[in-house]
């Protein structure tokens, strides 16, 4: 066995220099027509310790488990001693300072010498401090890390142990303790953080390249882009973390840190296949899909990649085992992302690299033209959002609310940030979300996208696909590049919204299906939705936070009114402004159209006018056109109205009988004449219209002009019913 097993590799003995050690092994195992599987259990070894050392992410495993695999594949002593790596020297060219790294096993490393940390407490916490990195750890934080579950009495000193030999490991060698060590190692007053610069802890220093890559890209310098993301992409050497079994890997941190990854080589890999150098990131796509083989991305541009390498054949082999184990695993098809990469190698339509095989030659003898992938479009940086109101009053409550619900990235939950507003017709939604856009203007560098989806109005509504066909002609694609089936429109948008940071208001939504193509799959995103329905798929299934608005205050409708009439008129006569602010019931399209009207009759005192108003409201017999004051506001109530079933109008028109405050569930259904338990259906329907409002649980009220559009609604209802009899 032994002569058999030496002259067989004996031929590799000149490539034993040129071959990293993970290759010689992975050469070795495949000869040996042995999984990874199957030979680390065969060796006693883990998986994981066996692909990390074949991708290169452990430069120097222990000798006992080189000689566990030389045993398995029956490696004679000769070839043994090929397979280990070679020896080098610890102390490598590096930096004179400390670094930490955890873009794979913890490592302490003084001028490239490794500093051994063996005390599991001591390695947990220093994991999460860099996790942490430049944010300190609260006490709370780091006590849970290291005691998961019932922690000690004592864990306060315990605490203050680990720090100190925390800070003692920090200690370059040769120093002696003292006052170094707390540079390195700093309490805050939350908790403790470590003192280093971002360039030396390889997790920020990832970020930092990752965000640079990004703005090169959105300048459209792809060079640059290309070479950063390598460099960005080779600060991990191996799973975050890998074997630190105390620091819970679900940590938020940890979850975006391992998204971020995903993102920057997916990134890697478009530019690399852009700038026809797919060769580069094959080895990097290949561990990554190892690790995660179900992520359709990943395996997507591996085939992509490999297919421009001349391997097109098992590029297509791994589509087949990718469908497999999707339906396998999860019963689930494979998705647009690896079905266009399988016809894109079916048709040769590839970004080949500059040195490596020739496309099939066409039937006119040429070759088809080189086809880069779909986010090479130009990257522009549209600005959608209509111009906000010059005149905006209150709300300070609700800006500040959706700054914390859309202004954070959705790294810590992976879930893309989005809000839905939503509020009686003519509260003041769009108003309020326009305005919030632009304050947040630089928040989102690389654009804002706006669309008026015509849930309520006067024309049918936006299907989804018009809509992303907009977005994508304002981000670059050309009309023919767009292509016609949904599915693949939106993960093309999807595509190009892939690292960057981008706002998408959808003005009027009517229903869920409206929403959810449009919501990116990019956690730099955020979305924000208007809507005078409830949504409430959208919420319940897409758990997307709902802020409903209410009516101006009676303080803030009089300011209002103030500033589109002017301080003066209102301050000669407060009590009739006051008067003829209440007709308005705090909405405020309705104080705009008083404003407008009164704007109308400067030389007519407010107390004559408010007299006027109230004996047109006297008369509710009179046809709409008899005062039309309102009458915008009503055709904004019209809207909503005649969405609804006729049992639900029937039910919103019994409100004209009623002081429109406070009404409760068994008047109404006294009134309709049924059980409370169907009127109460019927009342959340006009809630959910937000034709209706619930301000304390049973008892509903409605504005004063949503009360005048119901009169207005039962005096027809009354004339029609006269007619019949005639």
């Amino acid at each position: 066995m032994e002569n058999r097993v030496s002259s067989r590799y004996a031929a590799d003995d000149d490539l034993a220099g040129a071959w990293s050690f993970g290759e010689r092994l992975r050469s070795f195992r495949y000869r040996s027509g042995l999984t990874q599987r199957e030979l680390a259990e065969r060796a006693g070894v883990s998986v994981r310790v066996l692909r990390d050392i074949e991708h290169g992410r452990v430069n120097r495993p222990q000798t006992r488990t080189v000689r566990l695999l030389a045993d398995v594949l029956g490696l004679d002593a000769n070839t043994a001693r090929q397979l280990s790596p070679p020896v080098r020297d610890a102390a490598r060219q590096g930096s004179e300072r400390l670094h930490i790294g955890i873009l794979g096993p913890l490592s302490v490393r003084h001028r490239g010498v490794e500093a051994h940390v063996h005390a599991a407490k001591v390695r947990s916490l220093l994991s999460l401090l860099a996790l942490q990195h430049p944010e300190p750890a609260g006490l709370g934080e780091i006590t849970h890390a290291l005691w998961p579950e019932n922690p000690p009495r004592s864990y306060q000193s315990l605490v203050h142990t680990y720090v100190s030999q925390a800070r003692r490991v920090l200690l370059a060698p040769g120093c002696e303790e003292g006052a170094p060590a707390v540079s390195f190692l700093a309490r805050t007053h939350t908790g403790y953080a470590l003192a280093l610069e971002r360039d030396q802890v390889d997790l920020t220093r990832f970020q930092d390249l990752s965000a640079r890559v990004r703005q090169a890209h959105r300048a459209g310098d792809t060079e640059a882009a290309h070479e950063l993301a390598r460099r960005a992409y080779s600060c991990w050497r191996g799973p975050l973390l890998a074997g630190e079994s105390l620091l819970p890997h679900h940590h938020p941190a940890a979850t975006a840190a391992a998204r971020q990854r995903v993102e920057s080589l997916l990134l890697y890999a478009d530019l690399s296949l852009q700038l026809r150098r797919p060769e580069q990131v094959l080895r990097a796509l290949r561990g990554a899909t190892e690790e995660e083989p179900l992520h359709e991305g990943l395996q997507a541009r591996l085939m992509l990649a490999l297919a421009s390498c001349g391997e097109q054949r098992e590029a297509l082999g791994i589509f087949s085992e990718v469908a497999r184990g999707l339906d396998r695993e999860l019963g689930v098809q494979p998705g647009d992302e690896l079905r266009r990469a399988q016809l894109r190698i079916l048709h040769h339509e590839l970004p080949w690299p500059r040195t490596g095989p020739v496309p099939e030659r066409t039937a006119a003898g040429t070759a088809p033209p080189p086809r880069g992938p779909a986010v090479a479009a130009p990257r522009l940086r549209p600005f959608q959002i209509p111009a906000a109101s010059t005149v905006f009053v209150g709300r300070g409550a609700e800006l500040k609310r959706l700054d914390r619900l859309l202004l954070s990235t959705g790294e810590h939950s992976g879930q893309v940030p989005a809000a839905l507003l939503t509020g009686f017709p003519g509260v003041g939604k769009t108003s309020l979300a326009v305005r919030w856009a632009h304050r947040v203007r630089e928040r989102f560098p690389d654009g804002q996208l706006y669309a008026d989806l015509y849930g309520y109005a006067d024309r049918r509504p936006l299907h989804p696909r018009e809509v992303i066909a907009s977005f994508l002609r304002a981000l670059g694609v050309s009309a023919a590049e767009i292509p016609d089936a949904l599915d693949e429109a939106a993960n093309l948008y999807r595509t190009l919204l892939s690292g960057r940071r981008v706002l998408i208001m959808l003005d009027n939504a009517c229903e869920e299906s409206q929403v959810r193509p449009l919501v990116p799959g990019t956690t730099g995103c955020a979305v924000l939705v208007t809507s005078r329905g409830s949504l409430p798929g959208l919420v319940a299934q897409g758990g997307v936070p709902r802020l409903d608005l209410d009516v101006l205050g009676e303080d803030e409708a009089l300011t209002l009114l103030a500033r589109l009439l002017g301080k003066g008129r209102v301050g000669a006569e407060p009590l009739a402004a006051m008067a003829l602010n209440r007709l308005c019931g705090g909405l405020p399209l309705a104080v705009r159209l008083l404003a407008a009207r009164l704007g109308e009759r400067p030389g007519v005192a407010l107390t004559q006018l408010c007299v006027e108003f109230k004996e047109a409201a006297a008369h509710r017999d009179l046809p709409v056109e008899a005062d039309d004051l309102f009458a915008a506001v009503h055709a904004a109530f019209e809207l909503s109205y005649l969405t609804l079933p006729e049992p639900v109008r029937g039910c919103f028109r019994l409100f004209a009988r009623t002081g429109g405050r406070l009404v409760s569930v068994y008047t109404v259904a006294d009134l309709a004449g049924t059980t409370p338990l169907e009127a109460s259906r019927a009342l959340r329907r006009l809630v959910g219209a937000s034709l209706l409002r619930e301000y304390a649980p049973g008892r509903f009220s409605l504005p004063a002009p949503l009360l005048s559009y119901v009169r207005r609604l039962a005096w027809q209802e009354d004339v029609e019913q006269r007619l019949r009899r005639v």
